[in-house]
Protein backbone atom coordinates (compact mmCIF):
# COMPACT_ATOMS: atom_id res chain seq x y z
CA UNK A 1 0.00 0.00 0.00
CA UNK A 2 1.41 3.33 -1.06
CA UNK A 3 1.41 6.16 1.48
CA UNK A 4 0.23 9.54 0.26
CA UNK A 5 1.50 12.87 1.47
CA UNK A 6 -0.69 15.17 3.57
CA UNK A 7 -0.82 17.66 0.69
CA UNK A 8 -2.10 14.98 -1.70
CA UNK A 9 -4.77 13.93 0.81
CA UNK A 10 -5.81 17.56 1.28
CA UNK A 11 -6.37 18.08 -2.43
CA UNK A 12 -8.49 14.95 -2.63
CA UNK A 13 -10.87 16.46 -0.06
CA UNK A 14 -10.36 20.25 -0.26
CA UNK A 15 -13.63 21.29 1.43
CA UNK A 16 -12.77 19.80 4.82
CA UNK A 17 -13.29 22.64 7.28
CA UNK A 18 -11.39 21.17 10.16
CA UNK A 19 -12.59 19.41 13.22
CA UNK A 20 -15.51 20.21 15.48
CA UNK A 21 -14.16 22.05 18.54
CA UNK A 22 -16.53 20.06 20.76
CA UNK A 23 -16.51 16.47 19.52
CA UNK A 24 -13.51 16.64 17.13
CA UNK A 25 -15.48 15.04 14.30
CA UNK A 26 -14.64 16.16 10.78
CA UNK A 27 -16.85 18.88 9.34
CA UNK A 28 -17.26 18.72 5.57
CA UNK A 29 -18.85 21.52 3.56
CA UNK A 30 -19.46 19.01 0.78
CA UNK A 31 -21.65 16.92 3.07
CA UNK A 32 -23.52 19.93 4.43
CA UNK A 33 -24.42 21.33 1.03
CA UNK A 34 -25.55 17.99 -0.43
CA UNK A 35 -28.90 18.62 1.24
CA UNK A 36 -31.01 21.45 -0.24
CA UNK A 37 -32.14 22.63 3.21
CA UNK A 38 -28.52 22.51 4.40
CA UNK A 39 -27.46 24.71 1.47
CA UNK A 40 -30.24 27.18 2.15
CA UNK A 41 -29.48 27.25 5.88
CA UNK A 42 -25.79 27.89 5.18
CA UNK A 43 -26.74 30.64 2.74
CA UNK A 44 -28.99 32.25 5.33
CA UNK A 45 -26.27 32.10 8.02
CA UNK A 46 -23.58 33.51 5.72
CA UNK A 47 -25.69 36.62 5.10
CA UNK A 48 -26.01 37.37 8.82
CA UNK A 49 -23.47 39.33 10.81
CA UNK A 50 -21.37 37.27 13.22
CA UNK A 51 -23.34 38.14 16.37
CA UNK A 52 -26.74 37.45 14.79
CA UNK A 53 -25.54 34.22 13.17
CA UNK A 54 -24.09 33.01 16.46
CA UNK A 55 -27.31 33.89 18.29
CA UNK A 56 -29.40 32.09 15.67
CA UNK A 57 -27.27 28.93 15.81
CA UNK A 58 -27.43 28.92 19.61
CA UNK A 59 -31.18 29.50 19.53
CA UNK A 60 -31.69 26.65 17.07
CA UNK A 61 -29.77 24.43 19.47
CA UNK A 62 -32.56 24.94 22.01
CA UNK A 63 -34.85 22.93 19.71
CA UNK A 64 -32.53 19.89 19.58
CA UNK A 65 -33.38 16.94 21.79
CA UNK A 66 -30.70 15.18 23.79
CA UNK A 67 -30.99 12.06 21.65
CA UNK A 68 -31.34 13.51 18.11
CA UNK A 69 -29.74 16.15 15.99
CA UNK A 70 -31.92 18.85 14.49
CA UNK A 71 -32.66 18.08 10.83
CA UNK A 72 -31.59 20.73 8.32
CA UNK A 73 -35.12 21.26 7.01
CA UNK A 74 -36.46 21.77 10.54
CA UNK A 75 -33.55 24.12 11.41
CA UNK A 76 -34.15 26.12 8.24
CA UNK A 77 -37.88 26.43 8.95
CA UNK A 78 -37.22 27.53 12.55
CA UNK A 79 -34.56 30.03 11.46
CA UNK A 80 -36.85 31.64 8.90
CA UNK A 81 -39.73 31.80 11.40
CA UNK A 82 -37.51 33.41 14.04
CA UNK A 83 -35.99 36.01 11.73
CA UNK A 84 -39.40 37.38 10.66
CA UNK A 85 -40.56 38.04 14.21
CA UNK A 86 -39.18 41.58 14.16
CA UNK A 87 -36.14 43.66 13.25
CA UNK A 88 -33.17 41.29 12.98
CA UNK A 89 -31.09 43.15 15.58
CA UNK A 90 -33.88 42.93 18.14
CA UNK A 91 -34.61 39.30 17.35
CA UNK A 92 -30.90 38.50 17.77
CA UNK A 93 -30.87 40.22 21.16
CA UNK A 94 -33.99 38.32 22.20
CA UNK A 95 -32.44 35.03 20.99
CA UNK A 96 -29.36 35.69 23.14
CA UNK A 97 -31.59 36.41 26.15
CA UNK A 98 -33.57 33.24 25.45
CA UNK A 99 -30.37 31.19 25.25
CA UNK A 100 -29.06 32.70 28.49
CA UNK A 101 -32.36 31.99 30.25
CA UNK A 102 -32.89 28.42 29.05
CA UNK A 103 -29.46 26.94 28.44
CA UNK A 104 -28.32 24.56 31.14
CA UNK A 105 -31.69 24.33 32.88
CA UNK A 106 -32.18 20.75 31.70
CA UNK A 107 -35.70 21.32 30.41
CA UNK A 108 -37.33 19.90 27.34
CA UNK A 109 -36.30 21.24 23.93
CA UNK A 110 -38.35 24.13 22.61
CA UNK A 111 -41.19 23.19 20.30
CA UNK A 112 -42.19 26.68 19.14
CA UNK A 113 -41.14 30.33 19.31
CA UNK A 114 -43.48 31.36 22.13
CA UNK A 115 -40.66 31.94 24.64
CA UNK A 116 -38.78 34.10 22.11
CA UNK A 117 -41.98 36.01 21.39
CA UNK A 118 -42.42 36.72 25.12
CA UNK A 119 -38.85 37.98 25.34
CA UNK A 120 -39.49 40.26 22.36
CA UNK A 121 -42.71 41.49 24.01
CA UNK A 122 -40.78 42.18 27.22
CA UNK A 123 -38.34 44.43 25.36
CA UNK A 124 -41.19 46.32 23.71
CA UNK A 125 -41.71 44.64 20.37
CA UNK A 126 -44.97 43.05 19.36
CA UNK A 127 -44.62 39.85 17.37
CA UNK A 128 -46.57 37.25 15.41
CA UNK A 129 -48.28 38.75 12.37
CA UNK A 130 -47.69 42.28 13.48
CA UNK A 131 -45.88 45.27 12.06
CA UNK A 132 -43.92 47.32 14.58
CA UNK A 133 -45.23 50.87 14.73
CA UNK A 134 -44.24 53.41 17.40
CA UNK A 135 -47.15 54.39 19.62
CA UNK A 136 -47.89 58.10 19.50
CA UNK A 137 -47.92 60.03 22.75
CA UNK A 138 -51.31 60.23 24.42
CA UNK A 139 -52.84 57.23 22.65
CA UNK A 140 -53.55 55.43 25.89
CA UNK A 141 -51.06 52.59 25.54
CA UNK A 142 -49.09 52.34 28.79
CA UNK A 143 -47.45 48.93 28.51
CA UNK A 144 -45.34 49.08 25.34
CA UNK A 145 -43.88 51.78 23.12
CA UNK A 146 -45.17 49.93 20.06
CA UNK A 147 -48.60 49.00 18.81
CA UNK A 148 -49.35 46.35 16.25
CA UNK A 149 -51.06 46.45 12.89
CA UNK A 150 -51.93 43.03 11.54
CA UNK A 151 -50.32 42.31 8.19
CA UNK A 152 -50.30 39.20 6.06
CA UNK A 153 -47.65 36.55 6.61
CA UNK A 154 -46.54 37.02 3.01
CA UNK A 155 -46.03 40.75 3.51
CA UNK A 156 -44.25 40.06 6.79
CA UNK A 157 -41.93 37.52 5.14
CA UNK A 158 -41.17 39.87 2.24
CA UNK A 159 -40.36 42.69 4.65
CA UNK A 160 -38.11 40.40 6.69
CA UNK A 161 -36.26 39.31 3.55
CA UNK A 162 -35.83 42.95 2.49
CA UNK A 163 -34.54 43.87 5.96
CA UNK A 164 -32.30 40.81 5.91
CA UNK A 165 -30.87 41.76 2.50
CA UNK A 166 -30.23 45.34 3.60
CA UNK A 167 -28.20 44.13 6.55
Amino acid sequence: MKLQSKAALYWQNPMQLSRCPTCHARISLDAIVQDEAGRELMSLLVKLDTETGTALVGYLGLFRSASRDLANDKALKLAKEALVLGPVAHVAQAMRQTIDSLQGKGGKPLSNHNYLKRVLDDVGYAVRTAELVPVEEGTGSHSAPYKTHTISKTAQALQALEDFGNG
